[in-house]
């Protein structure tokens, strides 16, 4: 019949079909996701620049903390968590839909293999191990100081990876 031989553009006398229209709203959404991670990176750079002279922390250095400091401290952990929340939770995710992936029921390993696969991600495990650390320190687990001080210079360490990612991602999609 005419009717089966018609495109959906053709059916609706319209610019675009469904696909388009579902694709615009993935690239709306990565947009917004991407404007609410910038401003927690802002706010992690702003952290780590009024701790700059005390980085890398000493277990000694740690102890002696102003409350000006840890308050920093506690902005980069917080910061740090949301970003990586934001970037793993659904800008992964609006990615993997936009190139035609069903990740509606994919555990985030799955997710994270084939982000590695199309190499937006330099290494699924690293991301894993961050999210490990991210998760010792933002849950107030019983831990001894230098286990504090452990963890927060390996996750001040993976700032520039979490960024080239994230750099990454902004510039092939955005």
């Amino acid at each position: 019949t005419t009717r089966n031989r018609l495109s959906p553009k053709k059916l609706y006398g319209k610019e675009y079909c469904w696909y388009d229209k579902q694709k615009t709203r993935n690239q709306e959404r990565l947009q917004r996701e991407f404007e609410i991670c910038d401003k927690h990176i802002l706010r992690i750079n702003e952290a780590l620049e009024d701790l700059s002279s005390t980085l890398p922390l000493t277990t000694e250095s740690y102890a002696q903390l102003c409350s000006e400091q840890i308050r920093c401290i506690d902005q980069f952990i917080f910061r740090f968590s949301k970003l990586q929340d934001a970037m793993g939770a659904k800008i992964f995710r609006y990615i993997l839909e936009y190139l035609d992936e069903d990740v509606t029921s994919l555990p985030m390993r799955d997710i994270l293999n084939r982000l590695e696969k199309y190499k937006f991600l330099p290494d699924a495990n690293e991301w894993i191990y961050i999210r490990e650390l991210r998760n010792e320190i933002a849950h107030d687990y019983p831990l001894m100081e230098n286990d504090v001080v452990h963890i927060l210079n390996e996750l001040f360490s993976k700032v520039d990876i979490m960024y080239g990612i994230y750099d990454k991602l902004k510039a092939v999609f955005i």
